[in-house]
């Protein structure tokens, strides 16, 4: 019995002691959370800074431009046909080549008209002697007409022959002057210095009036007609400045003069018609190319510029993050002209100040940031 009873006092005492283990343990598992916490929360308080890639807000000169596209056209542009019909027999031009002003480009048949020019040349010269005989009569019988020596018949059949002679010499001399001009026509010269196409007919040929026979172009100057819209109308001069760029020859401009500025807007497009001329010394540009024509609007100077890249871009507008000391501050910053990857800053930063380029996505207002030595944050932006 007494044995019973200890052991009973035993156990009572056990499940007495129960409650104050349990909140002891329940005390230590808490004390252990809370220096875990503590130590987490030291943890990122010493987070390592992020490594970013900066530039500097520069001033720069900047460009106020705007670009249309359109065809380069030969300045002048003629078809090389004939104003008489006739047979060829010799086309002396190089398909493709240079020509020069005056220079002969095709020639027709002329032997009839030359056997017409010899005829007509030797009876002017047999006209003008009896014409000259005519005279002399004349001049005697005038002279008798005045000593009242021949009667007034004699004298009035002395001038009309005069004037009959004089006449025939008139008359062949002007048919002479249109053969001569016809066997002009027979020859075809270049009207411009230009480079003549590919020819259309063959030496032999017989070729009607106003046939085409070939194209001459006038490459130098070429022109560029193009459209920019409506809202640049006030602002366009012929002093602007225009540079032109073709597939051809990427990444080189050439340099236009501004030489027709439309009168009016086009109502379909809202946009208004240009016209420049494009020096074309050497001969590298070819009509027919597509073009894209830059026009000067307005050159600006002194303009805070960065990087695009260093631009976020965001429901309410534009922010970058800037560097101050060592931590990334964020700014709302107001964009203006864009040029080649630079865009200029009208609100929100000055010159000098040093800006995240690279690294922006991993930072946030007031983030640590180091930058990089090497000019490139690891993970790009």
């Amino acid at each position: 019995m007494p044995t019973t009873t200890c052991f009973k006092r035993r156990t009572a005492d056990r499940r007495a002691a129960e409650p104050i283990v349990a909140a002891l343990a329940l005390l230590f598992a808490g004390l252990a959370l809370s220096g875990c916490s503590d130590q987490q929360g030291g943890e990122q308080r010493s987070a390592p800074s992020v490594i970013v890639e900066v530039t500097t807000v520069e001033r720069q000169q900047m460009i106020d431009a705007v670009r249309g596209v359109g065809t380069l056209r030969a300045s002048s542009e003629v078809e090389i046909s004939p104003e008489v019909a006739g047979r060829i027999t010799a086309l002396e031009f190089r398909e493709g080549g240079r020509v020069e002003r005056g220079q002969v480009l095709v020639r027709l048949r002329d032997s009839r008209l030359r056997e017409q020019l010899t005829s007509r040349e030797a009876a002017l010269s047999a006209a003008r002697s009896r014409a000259r005989n005519a005279e002399r009569t004349y001049e005697r019988v005038a002279s008798l007409r005045a000593q009242r020596q021949v009667s007034e018949g004699d004298y009035e059949q002395a001038l009309t022959d005069m004037q009959g002679a004089q006449a025939e010499v008139q008359g062949i001399e002007a048919d002479i002057a249109a053969i001569r001009e016809q066997l002009a026509d027979m020859v075809i010269r270049a009207p411009f210095d230009g480079e003549i196409s590919q020819q259309h007919v063959d030496e032999g040929a017989f070729v009607e009036v106003g046939r085409r026979i070939a194209t001459l172009y006038r490459t130098d100057p070429l022109y560029i007609g193009f459209s920019i819209p409506e809202r640049y109308a006030g602002r366009v001069t012929l002093d602007n400045e225009v540079q032109v760029s073709v597939a051809s020859f990427p990444g080189e401009q050439f340099p236009a003069t501004l030489d027709l500025i439309s009168p009016s807007i086009d109502e379909r497009s809202r946009t208004l018609g240009l016209r420049a001329t494009v020096p074309n010394p050497d001969g590298r540009l070819r009509p027919g190319s597509f073009g894209t024509a830059r026009l000067i609007v307005e050159r600006l100077d002194d303009l805070a510029v960065l990087p695009e890249e260093a631009l976020i871009g965001t429901r309410d507008g534009y922010i970058v993050f800037v560097v101050e000391g060592d931590k990334a501050r964020r700014r709302a910053v107001t964009t203006g002209l864009r040029e080649d990857g630079i865009v200029a800053i009208t609100e929100g930063l000055e010159p000098g100040e040093i800006v995240v380029q690279r690294g922006h996505s991993r930072i946030s207002d007031g983030t640590s940031v180091e930058i990089s030595g090497d000019g490139a944050a690891p993970d790009g932006r």
